[in-house]
C-alpha cells in the first residue's frame, strides 16, 4: 500500500506538469483564523492512591489556536496551498505522553496541498486519512471524547479513544484523497496516508534505528473509507478505516509511549480497524463506532483483546445544541503508574472495563461566540483487581470559547 501511494503521488505530479499553461493564475490569499477557550474545571478521582496523590479539585485552564491558510488556484483550475496551525494543546513527547499541564507553543499542522479532478493530496503534518471515521456525535468540548482528558492522569486513567488509535495524531506524512465519487445524494470517497514514524513532526528526522522515539512503530498507513447520503429527511455518515504499523527497532524502554517496558523488549506490529456511523433526522444524529485496536502499543506476551465502542446522539436547536454519549473499552496502558514491567504480564496494566458516560450543551450568544457545560464521568477496572489501577471519577466543565 506503501508503494501504491507513493506512485499515486508521483502521477499527480506528472498531471499538473503537463497541464501547465502559460496564463497567469490567481494571487495567493492568506486566511487567518482560530480560537480562544476559557475552561473552569471541576474535577475528583477515587483510584486508590495515597492523600498526597489526590487531585486538586479545581483548576481553570485556557486553549488557543491560530489557523493560517493560504490558498491560491492555478490557471488550469487545480487549487493549492498551505496551512499552519499553532497551539498549546499537550503532545504523546511530553515526558508524559498526552499528560497536559504546560503551555508550550507547539505546531499542530504544517503541510502543502494540491486538489483538482485527481482528488486531493496533501504533503507535511496533518492528520491523515482518519479524518474520514466518524463515531458517536458531541458537542462543545467533547464529552467522552473531548477536552475532560487535560483533568485526569494517563498514569492513573487509561486512555481510551472512540477512534481507537489517536486520530489528533499529525506525523509528517503523504495523504491521498480520491474525488468524491457518486450523484447528489450519496457519495463515496478513499483516502490513504503514509507516514514512516508516528509521533515524528516537522524537521525532525530518524537518522539511526537505535535512537530514542515518542513512537515505536514506523511505516503507519491509515485507509479510510466514507460514505454520506441524503435519504430526504434523513442523512447518513458511515465510515471504515484500516491503521497498520511496524515495529520499529527502537526497545520500548526508550520510547515514551511503552516508557514502562522492559529494558530491551520491543513493541508488538499492529493493525487495527474500525467501523462508525452517524444518522441525522431533522436536528436529531445519533451515531456510534467500533473499533479493534489489534497490538497498538503493546509489547510481545501482551496479547489480551483491545476494543473500544462508542454511542451517543445530540439535539441542534436554534443557538444551542445537547448531546449525550457513552464510551467504552478494554486494553492495555502501560504508561499507568501501577503497571508492571513484566513482558509477560496481563495484571495490572491491561483494562478489562473501562466506562465513561458524557452529557454537555453549549449556547451560541454571537457568531463564534459559544458556552459550554460538560460533564464526564467514568469507571475504570484492571483485570487483576489491582487497587491503584481502579479509579472512579467526574471531571465537569464551564468554558466560554470565542472562534474567528
Amino acid at each position: 500500500m506503501r508503494k501504491i501511494l507513493m506512485a499515486t503521488t508521483a502521477l499527480i505530479g506528472v498531471a499538473l506538469a503537463g497541464s501547465a499553461q502559460a496564463a497567469p493564475s490567481s494571487p495567493i490569499s492568506l486566511n487567518v483564523g482560530g480560537y480562544v477557550d476559557f475552561v473552569a474545571g471541576f474535577f475528583h478521582e477515587a483510584d486508590g492512591t495515597t492523600p498526597a496523590s489526590r487531585r486538586a479539585g479545581k483548576d481553570f485552564e485556557t486553549e488557543f489556536k491560530l489557523n493560517f491558510d493560504a490558498v491560491g488556484k492555478g490557471s488550469n483550475g487545480i487549487e493549492y496551498g498551505a496551512n499552519v496551525s499553532l497551539w498549546n494543546g499537550s503532545e504523546a513527547t511530553d515526558a508524559i505522553p498526552f499528560g497536559g499541564g504546560t503551555n508550550t507553543v507547539r505546531v499542530n499542522s504544517a503541510y502543502v496541498w494540491l486538489s483538482g479532478a485527481f482528488g486531493k493530496a496533501l504533503f507535511g503534518d496533518e492528520h491523515g486519512a482518519s479524518d474520514l471515521f466518524v463515531y458517536a456525535p458531541t458537542v462543545g468540548e467533547g464529552q467522552v471524547d473531548g477536552r475532560y482528558r487535560d483533568f485526569v492522569d494517563i498514569r492513573t486513567l487509561a486512555m481510551f479513544q472512540a477512534s481507537g488509535v489517536d486520530n489528533t495524531e499529525h506525523s509528517t506524512k503523504i495523504t491521498y484523497y480520491t474525488p468524491k465519487v457518486g450523484n447528489e445524494n450519496h457519495k463515496v470517497q478513499l483516502g490513504v496516508s503514509y507516514a514512516p514514524n508516528m509521533y515524528d513532526y516537522g524537521q525532525s528526522a530518524t537518522l539511526y534505528t537505535d535512537g530514542s522515539k515518542a513512537s515505536p512503530y514506523e511505516d503507519i498507513v491509515k485507509a479510510a473509507l466514507s460514505y454520506t447520503g441524503n435519504i430526504r429527511p434523513v442523512t447518513i455518515a458511515a465510515s471504515a478505516q484500516f491503521v497498520t504499523g511496524s515495529a520499529s527497532h527502537v526497545t520500548g524502554d526508550n520510547t515514551t509511549l511503552l516508557g514502562r517496558a522492559p529494558a530491551g523488549v520491543k513493541a508488538q506490529d499492529f493493525t487495527s480497524w474500525g467501523l462508525g456511523t452517524q444518522v441525522g433526522y431533522n436536528g436529531f444524529t445519533v451515531g456510534g463506532s467500533y473499533v479493534n485496536l489489534g497490538r497498538y502499543n503493546t509489547i510481545h506476551e501482551q496479547n489480551r483483546s483491545q476494543e473500544t465502542w462508542s454511542l451517543g446522539g445530540k439535539y441542534e436547536f436554534d443557538k444551542a445544541a445537547v448531546a449525550i454519549n457513552y464510551l467504552s473499552g478494554e486494553g492495555y496502558n502501560n504508561a499507568m503508574i501501577g503497571g508492571t514491567s513484566a513482558a509477560t504480564t496481563n495484571g495490572t496494566n491491561y483494562v478489562k472495563d473501562f466506562n465513561a458516560y458524557g452529557a454537555g450543551a453549549t449556547y451560541t450568544w454571537f457568531p463564534g461566540l459559544t458556552s459550554a457545560v460538560d460533564g464526564v464521568m467514568f469507571q475504570q477496572k484492571a483485570a487483576d483487581n489491582a487497587t491503584d489501577t481502579k479509579n472512579d471519577g467526574y471531571v465537569v466543565l464551564l468554558s466560554q470559547k470565542l472562534a474567528f
